[in-house]
């Protein structure tokens, strides 16, 4: 009986494992990628750690505070906020007003900050310098959806967004992935 050389062994195996690979799915054939969502929230203030943390889960403000390092002035305020959640991009500013009191200023997080994170901008609530900051819309483009949307109200699919003049079919495409309808 014939062996083999080791070359041809080679040849033989590699074209094995090109047939095996070929006949697995793709993960691209008709699956698309879930991404991972992660919620970002900003803690400044009096807080051991300022910065922005990361969560699993929408976070209430006394989880951000903790992950925070708490604060330092009384570490024995630990009832805060524990009720209502945080959406991603929220920045909590925290303010002690007494021993026993802590005020909490909520707002949104600097556009850029939201753009680095992978947060999407709100095209409803954005000014026209943060839609500006957004990839593809210049400060004109911008300018002209503010308008629109006041005149007109919100946009509710992104379909009402085609009728700002400048913005076709593939720039709602492409805007999506910066912005959001809520």
């Amino acid at each position: 009986m014939r062996s083999f050389s080791r070359g041809q062994q080679i040849v033989v195996l590699a074209i094995s494992l090109g047939i095996l690979l070929a006949s697995l799915p793709s993960p691209l054939d008709g699956h698309k990628a879930t991404p991972y969502q992660q919620w970002a929230v900003e803690v400044t203030g009096a807080i051991r750690e300022p910065g922005i943390y990361t969560f699993n889960d929408p976070p209430t403000a006394g989880q951000a505070i903790d992950k925070a390092g708490g604060i330092p002035a009384n570490p024995s305020i630990s009832h805060v906020s524990q009720s209502n959640t945080l959406r991603s991009g929220t920045h909590v500013d925290v303010r002690v007003l007494s021993q026993t009191s802590v005020d909490l200023l909520l707002s949104r997080m600097d556009v850029t900050k939201r753009l680095v994170l992978g947060v999407p901008v709100d095209v409803n609530q954005a000014g026209i310098d943060e839609l500006a900051i957004v990839p593809g819309i210049s400060h004109g483009l911008a300018r002209r959806i503010v308008e629109f949307r006041e005149s007109h109200g919100p946009f509710r699919t992104w379909n009402d967004l085609r009728c700002v003049k400048g913005v076709g079919p593939k720039n709602v495409e492409r805007f999506r992935s910066y912005l959001s309808l809520t």
